[in-house]
């Protein structure tokens, strides 16, 4: 009993020990459990923190990338529109080379369609002063042989005039000297006492051959053919009429009235006028 009983107060002794022992051992185990708790706790902090920061610069990187992705979405807006105006240019360009290219073989055609114009003008031309000449030169021999009887009428008036005045001259010539031949009878028979009271009559002038009422030449375009004369009820005028200006008794050539005024009239100046003769002002006589 007495083994048995130190036995026990043996053992006793060791487990107190041996829970004495395991007490401080997990007393210092507890410790380093709690500083490392500690330490954990503050590797946590730092860790909520960094990823605080870690969340934030997330967020931050987010917001960049919703801005990327907009700015690429208006980029590509864009890009698809600088697409679509392209291809709608190039359509433009496309359709603008096909109307060049038309209108450049209308071109062709149209210098072509000159050409044979050109030619065809020529030829006309050419023709026309064939014509021409030919109309010409009948016009003139009929001017020619309009001139010479105009001249040989004038010729004839102008003797006509001469005898006329010659036989007026010797007319008046024969009446006064026989005039003067009775007074000097009368005045022999009365004495040396009587005065005559013969008065001669003052020289009658000339008559001139007549072409006509005359006209002043009011203005004169060589460039477009036309003249413009003083009208009056003398002249005895009518449009289409055809007369020939007369100056100092020299043939200026032909004019045709084209139309009347009462103080104008306006006339085609016809091939072979002597333009240079009919300055503005002069004075003419229009032979019908």
């Amino acid at each position: 009993m007495n083994s048995l009983s130190m036995i026990l107060r043996i053992l006793a002794i060791v487990a107190a020990l041996a829970a004495g022992a395991l007490f401080y051992l997990g007393k210092g185990k507890l410790a380093e459990q709690q500083i490392s708790l500690n330490e954990a706790e503050q590797a946590t902090a730092a860790a909520q923190a960094e990823l605080t920061t870690v969340n934030q610069q997330i967020g931050k990187l987010e917001g960049s990338l919703k801005s990327e992705r907009e700015a690429l979405a208006e980029e590509k807006r864009k890009l698809e529109s600088i697409r679509s105006e392209m291809y709608t240019a190039r359509q433009e360009v496309s359709r603008t080379q096909q109307q060049l290219n038309e209108n450049k073989k209308a071109i062709q055609a149209l210098e072509d369609t000159s050409k044979s114009l050109r030619a065809e003008l020529l030829n006309s031309e050419k023709t026309l002063t064939a014509t021409n000449k030919e109309g010409e030169l009948a016009q003139l021999n009929q001017r020619i042989a309009e001139l010479e009887k105009a001249n040989a009428e004038l010729k004839e008036s102008l003797a006509k005039a001469e005898a006329r005045v010659t036989e007026v001259t010797s007319q008046e010539v024969s009446s006064k000297a026989a005039t003067i031949s009775n007074s000097v009878s009368s005045v022999t028979e009365s004495g040396s006492g009587y005065t005559s009271t013969f008065q001669p009559s003052p020289s009658q002038p000339l008559p001139t051959a007549s072409l006509g009422a005359q006209t002043a030449i009011q203005s004169l375009s060589s460039k477009n053919g036309l003249i413009v004369l003083s009208n009056s009820p003398e002249l005895g005028l009518s449009p289409g009429i055809t007369v020939s200006v007369i100056k100092d008794m020299k043939d200026l050539g032909q004019i045709q009235v084209i139309q009347l005024s009462k103080d104008l009239v306006i006339a085609n100046i016809l091939p072979g006028a002597k333009t240079r003769q009919m300055a503005e002002g002069t004075i003419v006589s229009l032979l019908h």
